[in-house]
């Protein structure tokens, strides 16, 4: 078969003999530079098409040749389109010659002009891509991740070092060798030195809706934490299984402030705290250096392997509360006491003013007790909280106020606010009391917790 390089062409491929291609009825080339054979179509991106191809001059060795296609394939985008199309096939090549000695970054093997075209022709590199593995062996796991990691890190210190910034880094652009197992960078052509200045027109995206940092986006501007921003949300990405564009078109950069609710796995919270630093959207409170980030991952002084530490989306949580293994429990459940200590305090004052109100309006306990459960069950569940916070919410509040009506009946208290000043300081004394009881079941609780953790 014989495949015509009109990058238009709806169906390139051609029999042998034929010297015309028999969809579009451009000219055919046998051999592009007397060398290249090209075999069939494998891609087509913003601006070039991609084809598998054999190098007859190295025994048929199979090799990679990116096309750049000509203007009218820009939509209109006139010769301003076709010179940044230009200036980024010839940087591609470029990179490619400088970065292509290392082993996990395709080798440049040729670069030249022929029919009005340019061609960029590269080691093949034998395997699925990151999103292909995706789809189908399903979301990857923590260890999955951390292999991830260990194994790309290293690439982009190398590239950063040379002063380099892929700008493009995704599932897509990462591919697993088949022979080895080890993960290769691909698509340099949106890739820029660091010393280059930012000249990126207005309305020009460069990356991929999703995965591009903000400073990417609309300043075109990149650093080596740019890089690192993509590749934290491409682990997101394997992790959940979960399209960033989706999320990014539906909230902006801001929906990285939550992105552990999409989980639907457990990962370490070691993990968790790496990924966090990987995708802040102010690039100065990221991670500055792929060196930093492998030091993170493989270096956690503190760390005891005996007790993993674990977190859970709030769905997760929620519906496997009874399966989660005792000591992955004792992490979630330990709750900080500074974290819990202001909304504690507001429950049982709060809670208990309400059950006064109640109380002194309605005189009946069986009917106050009734409303003082609904409103109080529904002020705390509103909340943005996790479910097992407000369980304890509601159970302090629950302990304070059996308090109050214990009170109200052990000294026969009525109506204290619509007795004059006398009954409004016994209100607030009985408020107090009640926030300082919330205190105390707090402090207790959290010291059972420890001994419970320490002893058993």
């Amino acid at each position: 078969m014989i495949c015509c390089l009109n990058p238009d062409c709806p169906n390139p491929q051609n029999p042998d003999g034929s010297h015309f291609c028999l969809s579009c009825g451009t000219g055919l080339v046998y051999l592009l530079r007397n060398r290249y054979r090209i075999i069939q179509p494998i891609g087509r991106g913003g601006f070039a098409r991609t084809y598998l191809a054999e190098d007859i001059d190295k025994l048929n060795e199979k090799c990679v040749v990116k096309q750049l296609v000509r203007g009218q394939f820009y939509n209109g985008g006139g010769s301003d389109a076709q010179k940044k199309a230009t200036e980024l096939f010839e940087r591609e090549a470029k990179r490619l010659q400088e970065l292509g000695k290392h082993d996990q970054i395709p080798t440049l093997l040729a670069y030249f002009k022929e029919n009005d075209y340019l061609y960029v022709v590269q080691e093949l590199i034998e395997g699925q891509n990151l999103l292909q593995e995706l789809k189908q062996q399903g979301v990857f796991d923590e260890t999955k991740i951390r292999q991830l990691l260990n194994d790309l890190l290293p690439v982009l210190n190398t590239i950063h070092e040379q002063q380099v910034i892929h700008r493009d880094i995704k599932a897509e652009n990462i591919i697993r060798r088949q022979h080895d197992g080890k993960l290769v960078l691909i698509d340099f052509g949106v890739s820029k030195q660091k010393t280059e200045a930012a000249n990126t027109a207005p309305g020009t995206i460069i990356g991929s809706l999703g995965y591009a940092p903000i400073e990417q986006l609309q300043l075109g501007t990149a650093y080596p934490s740019s890089d690192l921003y993509s590749l934290g949300i491409t682990c997101f990405h394997l992790l959940t299984n979960i399209t960033p564009s989706q999320l990014w078109m539906k909230q902006g950069f801001s929906w990285t402030n939550n992105w552990r609710s999409q989980l639907s796995q457990p990962i370490s919270q070691e993990l968790a705290l790496i990924l966090d630093r990987l995708m802040p959207e102010n690039h100065e409170q990221r991670y500055q250096s792929a060196q930093a980030v492998l030091l993170d991952l493989n270096v956690q002084p503190g760390l005891n392997p005996k007790v993993p530490h674990t977190i859970f989306s709030p769905e997760q949580l929620f519906q496997s509360r009874g399966r989660i293994p005792q000591q992955t429990n004792q992490s979630v459940s330990h709750i900080s006491l500074s974290e819990l200590l202001p909304g504690a305090v507001i429950v049982g004052t709060g809670s208990s003013f309400l059950a006064i109100v109640l109380l002194s309006f309605l005189g009946t306990t069986l009917i106050s007790s009734g409303l003082w459960l609904i409103i109080l069950g529904f002020l705390i569940f509103i909340q943005s909280r996790p479910l097992f916070e407000k369980s304890y919410l509601f159970l302090i509040a629950l302990l304070t106020n059996l308090f109050i009506v214990f009170i109200f009946q052990r000294w026969q208290i009525i109506n204290p606010l619509r007795s004059g000043i006398n009954g409004l300081i016994v209100a607030v004394l009985l408020i107090i009391l009640a926030g300082l009881l919330a205190f105390i079941l707090l402090g207790t609780s959290q010291l059972m917790n420890k001994l419970m953790s320490k002893y058993f």
